[in-house]
């Protein structure tokens, strides 16, 4: 008998597009819900709820910090956005808005509205888009009321040193105890909403609405109750067509001081689009919005070009280093900034390579990392790479597109980066599905890829959870060192470490990851799998006898392992199995095993923590004199 070991087993990751016995010894053929690391193969962490339940199913979610470093979270549905300040969701959803009917001056107590329905019989209401007074916000005058008659607000008080307003001034109510929202119009698949930070502005849009701002004061401090609001500037300057004031963009992106929108339609008219056109605003100050888009006024520097040289449309696009990206279905390009009188150079990166869909492309420390219509690839801002040749490509776009791209499903994929991990998330419908329940993790420091589930995910953010919500501290545990079993992350115990918070947009809910073994409250079923080993003379009939795992297991526990065996490269792998293995009482799997090809399967379904660092078989060629043969 002799050993064969199995060693860095967390060098190389899952390859599924080579046949395993092609495969190298430390390689892997199947796996899910595992992590590579340097000492070998882990069961991811679980997730665990976080934030509390929302009033509507979230699909898309964004960390937001203030000028002051007070921390919140946006969420945004098909129809209504809320935002997390730590303790709970506010509506701020945006609400109905009017204009005025007629002038006014900075002295009318009463104010007559174009339509006033909506309104209550009393309240507040913001006017216009000019700062006004001490501690008003930016944007907007903010004037309370007494009562309402038909169209008329009366007992207007007005703040020291208000300014007129013209007739078809802005006029929205933001009592938000008594008015309704105006609910977005944002499909699951089409209309997904992205969001940006200008300058400390938080902006999001959907394709379909007017883009939408959170209000921050003249410090860069929202207010928790004030609602979203249709950007500044935006109906005015962005028109396209004489009498149109409702352009809209699928993306927008800020870039140094600009505000990019890419992908344009007229009035949510998905019939009347201008696919290919980006266009810019001028400069922004801190905390404001672009003061115009309008690219006919030679002294500001606003614009727009058109990516004619290939026929596909913009889907996304991102800043990386002193340049921005953007991807087209088909294709890709690189904008530069060149200053007057162009202000901004275009030049095609990619004639062929485009992006798969919205948010499918990531910026993190290497590059862009993007899903694209056949591979993944890696963007340097000089070459186009893809990452999944050879590996991953044919699996995993067999199951994203599931043969049919008929099917919208897949335009829901998006991608995420855990800079913790130093991993990518490429998330997507897998197996058919109509939500996104699988990611495939590309750790991009090794160069290696796993697959994990997901719950129902809309959407994934990344940012800190202050006080990690639902979170096992130090302070907090129960347990002595040597009583807990549960392997602890850094993150349990770093609350300045980002985390990834999970949308569930089935559920409702949202999750923290990386955080205890179990999916929510539910065990999880993880294993690492290999078939195909040869075990050194791939045409001799072998016998293995026994196979030394060896694994780290929180607390006194068990894992599965199975043992696999062929005849051949043609015929599917028989298991022989479950063997519960307890690394701390057992120091081999016993087998009674014969044939060409082996494998083996390390499995958990438990609330358990488990690593692989390596693993030998015993084995010995049959027909050797004293062995025994084994059928």
């Amino acid at each position: 008998m002799s050993l064969v070991p199995i060693e860095q087993v967390g060098q190389v990751g899952i390859i599924q597009d080579v046949p395993p016995y092609e495969l190298p010894p430390n390689a892997w053929s199947a796996g899910n819900n595992v992590r590579v690391l340097d000492s070998g193969i882990k069961k991811i962490r679980g997730y665990t709820e976080a934030l509390k339940t929302i009033t509507f199913p979230p699909y898309y979610i964004t960390p937001y910090e203030d000028s002051e470093g007070t921390y919140y979270w946006l969420a945004f549905g098909q129809n209504k956005a809320a935002v997390w300040d730590s303790s709970s969701w506010t509506d701020i959803t945006r609400q109905t808005t009017t204009t005025l009917d007629g002038a006014i001056t900075s002295s009318d107590t009463t104010i007559t509205l174009t339509d006033a329905s909506s309104f209550p019989t009393s309240g507040t209401i913001a006017l216009g888009t000019k700062q006004v007074g001490a501690g008003a916000t930016n944007y907007y005058e903010e004037i309370t009321y007494t009562g309402k008659s038909t169209n008329d607000l009366t007992g207007c008080t007005r703040a020291t040193g208000s300014v007129a307003h013209e007739d078809l001034s802005v006029v929205t109510p933001i009592d938000t105890t008594a008015t309704t929202d105006n609910n977005y119009s944002a499909t699951e698949n089409t209309r997904r909403w992205t969001s940006t930070n200008l300058n400390g502005l938080l902006i999001a849009t959907n394709g379909y609405d007017a883009p939408q701002m959170w209000p921050l004061n003249s410090s860069g401090v929202p207010a928790k109750t004030v609602p979203l609001r249709e950007l500044q500037n935006w109906s005015v300057n962005t028109t396209k067509e004489a009498g149109n004031s409702t352009n809209k963009c699928e993306v927008l992106r800020s870039f140094r001081t600009f505000l990019v929108g890419l992908n344009w339609n007229n009035a949510g008219d998905r019939d009347n689009v201008e696919p290919r056109l980006v266009k810019w605003s001028t400069e922004a100050s801190y905390f404001s919005a672009p003061s115009t888009w309008n690219e006919g006024d030679a002294t500001l520097d606003a614009g727009e070009y058109e990516l004619a040289d290939t026929p596909g449309a913009i889907l996304d696009g991102l800043p990386l280093g002193d340049s921005f990206i953007i991807y087209k279905n088909d294709s890709i390009y690189i904008m530069n900034y060149v200053g007057t009188p162009y202000i901004f150079s275009f030049k095609l990166l990619s004639p062929t390579i485009g992006a798969l869909c919205k948010n499918a492309v990531v910026d993190f420390e290497g590059g862009h990392f993007f899903m694209g219509n056949s591979n993944f690839y890696l963007c340097n801002g000089q070459t186009v790479q893809p990452l999944l040749t050879g590996k991953l490509r044919r699996a995993v776009f067999d199951d994203i597109v599931a043969g049919d791209l008929s099917d919208p499903s897949w335009q829901k994929s998006f991608v995420v980066a855990d800079h913790v991990h130093k991993e990518i998330l490429a998330c997507y419908p897998a197996e058919s599905s109509s939500v996104v329940n699988k990611a495939v993790i590309w750790n991009w420091e090794k160069d290696t890829f796993t697959f994990r589930d997901l719950p129902t995910t809309s959407h994934i953010g990344v940012g800190i959870l202050a006080g990690h919500p639902g979170g096992k501290l130090w302070s907090t545990s129960t347990k002595t060192w040597d009583a807990d079993s549960e392997a602890w992350g850094s993150s349990d115990y770093d609350t300045h470490l980002e985390n990834l918070v999970f949308a569930d947009v089935s559920n409702t809910k949202f999750y923290r990851d990386n955080l205890g073994n179990q999916e929510d409250t539910s065990n999880m079923t993880s294993y690492i799998e290999r078939s195909g080993y040869d075990l050194g003379d791939p045409q001799a009939v072998k016998f293995v006898s026994a196979v030394y795992p060896q694994i780290e297991i929180s607390g006194d526990n068990t894992v599965n392992v199975y043992i696999g065996r062929q005849m051949s490269t043609e015929e599917g792998i028989t298991w022989e199995g479950p063997t519960a293995f307890n690394p701390n009482s057992q120091s081999k799997v016993s087998c009674r095993v014969s044939g060409k090809y082996f494998g083996i399967k390390v499995e958990s379904t438990t609330d358990v923590d488990w690593r692989l660092h390596g693993l030998a078989f015993e084995v010995q060629k049959k027909g050797l004199r004293g062995s025994r043969a084994y059928g």
